[in-house]
């Protein structure tokens, strides 16, 4: 019973946990003096932004403010002067791909737009991969735009424009580029592109983390395992405090059932990025199987505040929280957890049992 419910198995899902976390938060790493050369080009999403072309655009959260500033024209004027119950929507619907599905069939997007961190938008990319009825059509080192299946799919050629941007820019610069780039193609299962881009960036510079990481990421995506935990490795060797590397081995060790030393990785993540949602939350997963209980619960809690900050959903998390108690021994902060859980009415019917069961048994057990 102390087992995470719904746990996901390390070869259907650790690759897109990795991908998910590969570019460790966003906000947090990108645009805040992380390049050694004050380049624009890598400092913010302008090539992104640019080849935005849409009558009706759908486009995940943290590329919303990014939108308003700089180009207001792609959102209806209600969005315009702040976030809308539609801008929300939308920021939602990364997390849950039948909200995306209903806006759809609403407002008929011509283009998604998906900026920033993939772990933010993991869920509705690999929803869109299995359905193939969006298509790839550009990306680039901050993120990727997708239209309609029917209009003509991405290839690398398409990625000479960008590439002919950055001709001019220092070496540490394109290989940065490329290697980010390289990531995002992973993540848009797009991998014999991701290889060729990968190994141009080793190529311009071969000490730049972001080249070894983009590489481990690829191969785990690949299930070489051994692969991927060098690649990692031969990152962290050029920058130990290197983020993405260390989200990427710590979720390299998780896999490979290293616990303890993935929960000491993870901890030192957390120390850097305490309020990370995608962090905690791989942060709580892994606590759980080192034992570390009481931190489990602490992450747990967190994300649960900043999910009910945010108006989101929480009963997945109740249901992590709940079985971390009963770990602890904690009887009555369990069977309060699985009562949050079944006070959610869209709860599918498998968990709301689940929760029941654990709060009879609970209750047997302990007299409660």
């Amino acid at each position: 019973m102390t087992r995470f419910f719904f746990r996901e198995t390390l070869r259907r899902r650790l690759p897109w946990l990795v991908a998910g976390a590969l570019l460790v938060a966003a906000s947090g790493w990108w645009g805040r003096g992380r390049f050694r050369a004050a380049n624009p080009l890598l400092e913010s999403p302008v090539l992104l932004l640019a080849a935005v072309e849409a009558g009706t655009l759908y486009f995940n959260g943290p590329a919303y403010d990014w939108l308003r500033a700089r180009r207001p024209e792609l959102l209806p004027p209600e969005d315009r002067a702040g976030p809308t119950d539609r801008t929300r929507a939308f920021a939602q619907a990364v997390l849950a791909p039948p909200i995306f599905r209903q806006a759809d069939r609403q407002q008929r997007f011509d283009a998604l737009l998906f900026l920033g961190d993939p772990s933010q938008y993991r869920p509705l990319l690999e929803h869109l991969v299995a359905t193939k009825d969006w298509s790839l059509s550009y990306v680039d080192h901050w993120g990727m735009i997708y239209r309609r299946g029917g209009a003509p799919a991405w290839k690398l050629t398409d990625l000479e424009p960008v590439r002919a941007r950055f001709a001019g820019a220092a070496v540490r610069d394109r290989a940065t580029f490329l290697a980010q780039t390289g990531l995002r193609l992973v993540t848009a299962r797009e991998l014999p592109a991701a290889q060729q881009v990968l190994d141009e960036a080793a190529q311009l510079d071969a000490r730049l983390p972001e080249v070894w990481n983009g590489q481990a990421v690829l191969h785990l995506q690949r299930r070489e395992y051994a692969e991927a935990i060098a690649a990692a490795d031969r990152a962290l060797a050029l920058d130990k405090d290197h983020l993405p590397s260390l989200a990427t081995k710590t979720l390299l060790l998780y896999g490979t059932r290293q616990f303890s030393d993935a929960y000491a990785l993870s901890s030192q993540l957390i120390a850097r990025l305490p309020e990370d949602p995608n962090l905690l939350f791989y942060h709580a997963k892994i606590a759980h199987e080192a034992h570390a209980f009481t931190a489990e619960v602490k992450a747990l809690k967190k994300l649960i505040a900043r999910a009910e900050d945010d108006d989101r959903p929480v009963s997945g998390y109740q249901l992590y929280l709940g079985q971390a108690y009963v770990a602890l021994g904690d009887g009555r902060g369990a069977i309060d957890a699985f009562m949050d859980v079944l006070n959610d009415p869209d709860l599918p019917q498998d968990q709301r049992d689940f929760a029941r069961e654990n709060i009879s048994r609970i209750k047997k057990r302990t007299g409660l």
